[in-house]
């Protein structure tokens, strides 16, 4: 599932020059949150993937005594690392998760007696209930679909499809005129990350499959633990297979070392054709763009009707931490905002912020039709299907699907695999314990994106460390997850460091160290976006530079060694960073994120200058991580150090 996620420049410009302006700075990691603000307020947080603004209001409209703070992060945080969170006790008062099942339940507060859970369809609320008793309400759902170029297709004659024949003709048509396609030739997208890969390899056999007897079935088995993949659903990946085979689709969104496909940009742009995702993201890409858009729904290979696909946003839930004594005004608050949040006053200020479609409230008419015009016969007519599979589930089936896609594996392999997680068969290492840590070092605000911290610290100086590299760096995006105080076991890693790119040895001088820092900070502020994840972290190296405006981008201002001594402009240094940076997955699609000055692999973007690869170790961040604490007696710190500092823009 992708959501865009917007952010408030002024709230970041605020927090970074909060944060970090100088120095002598506290980090977030050692801000405590307190039952009121500094206005007698009760303060209640959220953790979740996009800024609430009309929500928000609405809450402290009508409650005046509530201060709601939403913390944004990244989809992959609101299942794994709020759950961690939880976990360790730094979990939000109001839980967001899309994961109504499993461990989250043991967290969260018994909501059967609330009132306004009854205002929710029951077949929903039954499917999330656990012994009888809820604890999740449902936000509001998001439709699938295949988001199209209406603008194109009209210009260009090109007929709609209503089979799967068709769509594949279609796509066909519109690759040999070259008709919305990009730098990478492909006209068709889909977000690459597991959980959207997953909803589409479902969403695809949904017409012939899931929407049938058969497949209902088979899901029934599935929740028994009867049912297996391999020899039922092989045809799942027929489609995606397909239109990867024929050039529609590139095999390298689907990488665990590439960007995902940057859907929002290019068909706004029109440089892409067609996309399967959500009508939050339809209404993004038509307030960004001059062309026309509308979804298609899913269609049938064999001559059934289509199907639309939904899914609730997310559920929420009440951290359970909240129902002890000393907690029972921050409770209050949060039963009065999710009470709230199931009046059509809740769920229309959901929608607004959010762009979904359908609200599972018994008696609801919408403020607004945001159905489009290309799914309405589906919803009229029924032919509606809500995957409702366990999103741990979905994550790791996703991801076995995409080894497929991108040539990492075969099918028979990965289906095995699935099966294995599915039934508890599988040998793992996830539970080993790897070492400990001796205080809590936390990913927050999109923290590692802006500023210097602990954790950034940890891992660079992890890098530098077993690769014997004079400089390390580290991109903010590839750290996603908090460690807490503690053990540290093998899965903390996974959530930590998840992605599979590999480091490597490079030699450069000084000129190539400074443009690779002012390439790190140009997405500081990013259209309005979240933070881009470019943000280095380092260990070997320490630099200043001035906090972004508004109007202006952040500029790298000096860098030094860790002494204070200046760079030699006649040295070499050996630097540690990833093979991504180093153009591994070339730079379409903003892969690579911009570090063209280190390209030494991509032949479709010039060669970088002064640049020499020294060494390709085989290490994943994941990997090092587990070397250093290894080598550290199984026991790590850090702290913040003043490697890195923002500074106004008077004083540079």
């Amino acid at each position: 599932m992708k959501m865009v996620m917007n952010l408030n420049k002024k709230k970041m410009i605020c927090l970074m020059l909060a944060a970090c302006c100088l120095s002598g700075c506290s980090s977030t990691e050692e801000i405590q949150t307190t039952e009121e603000n500094e206005n007698g307020k009760t303060v209640v947080t959220m953790l979740y993937t996009n800024d609430l603004t009309n929500l928000e209001k609405l809450i402290e409209t009508t409650y005046p005594e509530i201060d709601f703070q939403v913390e944004m992060n990244t989809t992959g945080t609101i299942d794994g690392e709020s759950e961690r969170r939880l976990r360790n006790g730094h979990g939000s008062d109001i839980v967001a998760s899309t994961l109504a099942t499993g461990e989250v339940l043991n967290y969260l507060a018994d909501l059967s007696a609330d009132e306004y859970v009854s205002a929710y369809q029951s077949g929903i609320m039954h499917k999330t209930a656990k012994d009888g008793k809820n604890f999740f309400i449902p936000l509001p759902a998001q439709y699938y679909g295949y988001i199209y170029n209406v603008t194109l297709a009209r210009e260009n004659g090109l007929a709609i499809p209503t089979t799967q024949e068709e769509l594949l003709a279609l796509l066909e048509e519109v690759k040999k005129k070259h008709i919305g396609t990009g730098e990478n030739d492909s006209d068709f997208a889909v977000d690459g990350v597991p959980n959207a890969t997953a909803t589409f390899v479902f969403a695809s056999i949904v017409p012939d499959f899931f929407g049938l007897s058969e497949g209902i079935k088979w899901q029934d088995g599935l929740k028994n633990g009867e049912s297996s993949f391999t020899g039922s659903l092989e045809m799942c990946l027929d489609l995606p297979l397909e239109m990867i085979d024929k050039g529609y689709m590139s095999a390298l969104s689907f990488s665990p070392v590439s960007n995902a496909v940057p859907i929002l940009d290019r068909m706004s742009n029109g440089e892409l054709f067609m996309a399967f995702d959500n009508v939050s993201m339809l209404e993004n890409i038509k307030e960004n763009s001059e062309y026309e858009f509308d979804m298609l729904p899913m269609f049938s290979k064999e001559g059934n009707p289509s199907w639309t696909i939904s899914s609730p946003t997310a559920f929420l839930g009440i951290n359970k931490a909240l129902t002890g004594e000393d907690n029972a005004q921050k409770l209050d608050a949060c039963r009065k905002i999710l009470g709230l949040i199931s009046t059509p006053e809740g769920q229309n200020a959901f929608m607004l912020d959010n762009g979904a479609a359908y609200s599972y409230l018994v008696d609801y008419t919408p403020a607004a039709e945001i159905v489009p015009e290309g799914i309405k016969s589906c919803i009229d007519e029924g032919y509606n299907f809500n995957i409702s599979m366990p999103a741990d589930f979905m994550r790791y089936f996703g991801n076995r699907c995409n080894a497929v896609l991108c040539g990492q594996t075969d099918l028979e392999t990965a289906f095995t695999e699935i099966d294995g997680y599915l039934h508890g068969d599988q040998e793992n290492n996830n539970t080993q314990l790897i070492g400990t840590i001796d205080h809590d070092m936390i990913v927050e605000n999109y923290n590692v994106r802006l500023q210097e911290t602990e954790i950034g610290n940890l891992i660079s100086d992890a890098v530098r460390e077993v690769t014997g590299a004079d400089i390390a760096v580290v991109n903010g995006g590839s750290i996603r997850g908090s460690l807490y105080e503690g053990d540290i076991y093998h899965y903390d890693l996974d959530y930590v460091c998840p992605y599979q790119n590999h480091m490597i040895i490079l030699e450069v001088n000084a000129e190539v160290i400074r443009s690779m820092l002012e390439n790190s900070l140009s997405t500081m502020i990013r259209n309005s976006e979240i933070p881009g994840g470019r943000f280095l972290n380092v260990s070997g190296l320490k630099y200043s530079f001035t906090a972004p405006t508004d109007d202006s981008p952040a500029k790298l201002v000096e860098v030094t060694l860790p002494d204070g001594s200046p760079l030699d402009e006649n040295a070499v240094y050996t630097i540690a960073v990833t093979d991504y940076m180093a153009g591994i997955s070339g730079y379409f699609d903003n892969n690579g994120d911009g570090f063209t000055m280190l390209n030494v692999y991509s032949d479709d973007t010039p060669k970088a200058k002064n640049v020499k690869l020294v060494q390709e170790t085989g290490y994943t961040l994941q990997d090092i991580l587990e070397k250093y604490i290894t080598n550290h007696n199984k026991e790590v710190s850090s702290q913040l150090e003043g490697r890195i500092t923002a500074v106004n823009g008077n004083d540079g």
